[in-house]
């Protein structure tokens, strides 16, 4: 897991899928927010516009992926994200291949606030829930870029 703001992404390096991915990223605002996936590499490296209103943590569910890792960038909205290893949470839907996802039970685990500009890195070890209200539901905009890991 990687949580940071987007003003750090040269900490990343500059050839790789993530910092490729950043940097389209770092250029993103409400005005110009795509309407639909932007592909930067095919099915290898994209970002997927999401526009999402947030709910309860107890409606929510634990997501993981295998062949994607996850980046989750805010442009607008405030969204909290918890994350705990794979190997702490229940699976109670298996691994689906075509979708790339797995959804687990669980409590606990690290919860990140993003905000406006900041940004959460999930890898295969990182059990996420997603969507969860910070102070109560609000309309959140974001992208969730996607790199392929292998």
């Amino acid at each position: 897991m990687i949580f940071d703001k987007i003003e750090h992404r040269a900490f990343y390096g500059n050839k790789s899928k993530l910092a490729e991915l950043l940097l389209y990223m770092s250029k993103i605002t409400i005005e110009n927010f795509p309407g639909e996936t932007v592909r930067l590499d095919g099915d290898r490296l994209y970002a997927n516009p999401v526009r999402l209103a947030t709910k309860l943590e107890e409606e929510c569910r634990f997501e993981s992926h295998r062949r994607y890792a996850d980046v989750h960038y805010i442009v607008a909205g405030r969204e909290k994200i918890v994350v705990k290893d794979i190997g702490q949470v229940c699976v109670c839907q298996t691994y689906d291949p075509q979708d790339d996802i797995c959804f687990y039970n669980g409590e606990g685990g690290v919860a990140c606030i993003l905000e406006p500009g900041c940004f959460l890195v999930c890898y295969p070890q990182d059990a996420h829930k997603v969507n969860i209200a910070v102070d109560g539901p609000e309309t959140v905009t974001k992208l969730v870029g996607k790199f392929e890991l292998y």
